[in-house]
């Protein structure tokens, strides 16, 4: 439409069942390749596994090489404390924050995992909070690292 307003942007929907998907709505929503409703699709159980520290910083390398992205920092939380009530926020656990300046992820105990690992790195990929670009890029990472598990 020249000269009009942009059309806005048409709804993400799961590719199985066709449910409206809110990206801010996230916990709602399984990012696996495609941007699928949770009641259609489940994470594959590796990507949820804690693992090491320096196992998530070879990660991050690989996808940031693999997204032809500049490198990503990642860091411990400074305050850590084993007691994971410090990462309830009363409806979830904060797994990760990402950093746009400086461009590093810092990772919270119970966020030891490639699932969290991915989301913050679509963060910082995109430049976006939790957007439709966001989510495919989220679901493209998500993918990427599942085929190499």
């Amino acid at each position: 439409m020249a000269g009009g307003a942009p059309l806005p942007p048409l709804p993400m929907n799961c590719p199985k069942c066709g449910k409206t998907l809110n990206p801010n709505r996230h916990d709602q929503m399984v990012f696996d390749g495609q941007v699928w409703c949770d009641r259609c699709h489940r994470y594959d159980e590796r990507l949820l596994k804690l693992r090491p520290f320096l196992d998530l910083e070879t990660w991050a390398q690989r996808l940031c090489r693999a997204f032809a992205q500049d490198p990503v920092h990642l860091r411990h939380d400074p305050d850590y404390l084993p007691d994971p009530k410090k990462y309830w926020d009363g409806a979830t656990f904060l797994l990760g924050e990402a950093f746009h300046e400086p461009r590093d992820i810092m990772l919270h105990p119970p966020g030891l995992q490639l699932m969290s690992l991915c989301h913050e790195l679509a963060h910082l990929f995109t430049g976006q909070d939790h957007t439709e670009t966001w989510a495919r890029t989220y679901a493209a990472l998500i993918a990427w690292v599942k085929a190499r598990l």
